[in-house]
């Protein structure tokens, strides 16, 4: 009977695995709230078949080893359901949250079923739960689920730990919950922002060291007049990279507004944003600067053609995108606004 229950599962995972994929990609340009409603919505269907299969009594001692194998891998999967919604809210409090639970999770199980099935089944058990759902999905859309990538190794790392407590003497034990809290609070206020900033910039930090490459870098200003990067030698120059259908940018653009505020009286920093115009949606070299002077913001606007090459040598493939360049005209930052304003006070007091 059990050969056939675990076939249905698998075959309901399959299915649930093509649904979530199709959903994926047609989500792809919506907003992140929509797209986790209908990814949790998805799993919905798979609830009912895992409440059905471990309804059984499994606390006699009779129930065999298969079973409860099977159990857990089914309550694990139900632990990753059930904390999936809260990646609405933030991957930060879904990877803690789901940590703290599978950790205490395992050492539960480890404390009742112990007795009647190895503890190394138990351990494989979970990571098979906890992964059974996001490993099909993981490598048919590799790229497409690398922004989670980290929540899903803290899940099983909770699992790891878990294992390791349960296992380990006092000693041991104390290095373990300092290790888990420690990993829990880096994670939580620097680790996952870290991650995002290398998959939007392809940096950590921003910070990008022996960049020599001179860059073709060709603007134009709002009166049609063309300008080159090497036009701002013997100045640092900030440029703010965006365009019109970016709703990030519009919500960063006033800490752009104050940056500029700050410094446009510093003659050694020119700061400006660089609007990347579409020809096929009827925009020239004057629609960024049309944009800020109706939203009131007063810093300059530079155009380019959102299909130049010279954005994509420069590793613009995110907007917003902020660029520093020294005074030799070398880019030296690629990031957020963020990280740009922390660079830009470090430049110009070593200047």
């Amino acid at each position: 009977m059990w050969s056939y229950i675990c076939w249905i599962v698998v075959v309901i995972l399959f299915f649930h695995s093509y649904v979530v994929i199709d959903i994926i990609k047609k989500c792809k340009y919506k907003p992140e709230k929509i797209k986790t409603f209908w990814l949790w919505f998805a799993h919905v269907p798979i609830f009912g078949p895992i409440f059905y299969l471990s309804s059984g009594n499994y606390n006699n001692k009779e129930a065999s080893s298969k079973e409860i194998f099977i159990l857990i891998v089914l309550y694990a999967l139900l632990i990753e359901l059930a904390t999936f919604p809260l990646r609405a809210i933030s991957f930060m409090i879904c990877s803690v949250v789901t940590f703290v639970l599978f950790f205490l999770f395992i050492i539960f199980v480890l404390k009742k079923y112990s007795s009647q099935i190895k503890g190394t089944y138990i351990l494989l058990a979970c990571l098979i739960g906890a992964s059974i759902l996001q490993l099909p999905i993981r490598i048919t859309n590799f790229s497409g689920t690398l922004i989670s990538l980290p929540d899903f190794l803290f899940h099983l790392l909770g699992i790891v730990l878990g294992y390791l407590f349960y296992k380990s003497g006092k000693v041991f034990r104390i290095t373990i919950l300092a290790f888990s809290l420690s990993s829990c609070l880096f994670l939580y206020f620097t680790g996952y922002d870290l991650w995002i900033h290398q998959l939007n910039y392809g940096t950590f930090t921003g910070i990008i060291d022996n960049d020599n490459k001179e860059y073709n870098l060709r603007f134009r200003t709002n009166s049609g007049d063309s300008l080159s990067l090497s036009d701002f030698k013997g100045k640092y120059l900030l440029l703010d990279c965006w365009n019109t259908y970016c709703g990030v940018c519009y919500k960063k653009m006033p800490e752009m507004q104050r940056l500029y505020d700050a410094y446009k009286g510093n003659d050694n920093i020119v700061i400006s944003s660089m609007h990347s115009y579409m020809r096929d949606r009827n925009e020239d070299y004057n629609a960024g600067s049309e944009i800020l002077k109706k939203e009131g913001f007063t810093f300059s606007c530079l155009e380019i053609d959102i299909k130049d090459p010279v954005l994509k040598e420069m590793g613009v493939n995110a907007y917003p995108t902020v660029l520093i360049f020294d005074k030799q005209s070398k880019l030296i930052f690629r990031g957020d606004i963020e990280n740009a304003k922390k660079r830009i006070e470090k430049l110009l007091k070593e200047d």
